[in-house]
């Protein structure tokens, strides 16, 4: 099996029995999707076991929900332990690549001489995945997937790459790009993602939710974030790449807030932004 896919089985384990962990993060996730219409479409991309879902509270603000991830296993097991599974509104989309190039990246290392079609392509592959699902939708979602999708690059490349930053810039936009084709023309999509974890700030626990946002201002400044997730660059993004600025109407920035994942602890944000 591709190593970045038995990676991404791996993080899922991880959580399994993470239900409880993560009751303020799926508070908040939740909050952010449950609005929709009586004949509103959820799409969320990198799924996963579903902990910070609330399928529950989703299927009544959206009548069909798509669920999205490449590990099969952990998209089923986590709609049966919210007791859904026989649910006909919630509908699984397993081993989609939302990058469309797991597989060259899973090949690629620190000596691997990347040219500008392998940039470009990972801006454009993402859109291969359309095919694969009943889109547009009026909602689509990715939660804390954008993160994951870096890692993949900072596991094989490396940071000291030559094109390193060039390559998770190109990962980036591709990804917030695959968003807004999901979505329905006025339709809203959710970024959310982690930025800093406990294990580069262990006091990142304790610190009080009215205070976080201020901490992680001041741990952007030291450098102190996950690559290709600081939240004013994702920000700006919207309104330097031309194919963003004239498709996005409005934008909201979210957040930050607590994510407890057990071992360690995350400082999330989101970015919702409407779809012309």
């Amino acid at each position: 099996m591709n190593s970045l896919i038995q990676r991404q089985i791996a993080f899922n384990r991880s959580s399994n029995n993470a239900w409880d962990a993560f009751s303020e993060h799926r508070n908040q996730v939740t909050s952010l999707l449950k609005y929709g219409s009586d004949s509103s479409r959820l799409c969320i991309l990198g799924a996963g076991n579903c902990n910070d879902l609330d399928l529950t509270t989703l299927i009544h603000s959206h009548p069909e929900i798509h669920l999205v991830d490449l590990d099969g296993d952990a998209l089923a097991q986590g709609v049966a332990k919210q007791n859904l599974a026989d649910q006909g509104h919630i509908y699984l989309h397993s081993g989609i690549d939302l990058t469309g190039m797991i597989d060259p990246i899973s090949h690629w290392s620190p000596n691997t001489p990347l040219s500008k079609t392998d940039i470009a392509a990972c801006i454009d592959a993402p859109t291969h995945c359309l095919g694969q699902l009943p889109g547009p939708f009026d909602v689509v979602a990715s939660t804390c997937l954008l993160s994951q999708l870096i890692k993949s690059i900072v596991d094989t490349i490396g940071e000291d790459h030559p094109q390193f930053v060039e390559v998770i810039q190109a990962i980036r936009l591709g990804h917030l790009r695959l968003l807004l084709k999901l979505l329905n023309s006025g339709g809203w999509g959710v970024l959310v993602t982690d930025v800093v974890s406990s294990d580069s700030y262990p006091p990142l626990a304790s610190v009080p939710t009215q205070n976080l946002s201020q901490v992680l201002v001041q741990l952007i400044r030291q450098g102190n974030f996950f690559h290709g997730v600081n939240p004013a660059a994702i920000v700006n993004l919207f309104g330097q790449d031309p194919v963003l600025s004239q498709q996005v109407a409005s934008l909201e920035p979210v957040g930050p807030w607590h994510w407890n994942f057990g071992p360690r602890h995350y400082a999330v944000i989101a970015v919702k932004f409407q779809k012309r």
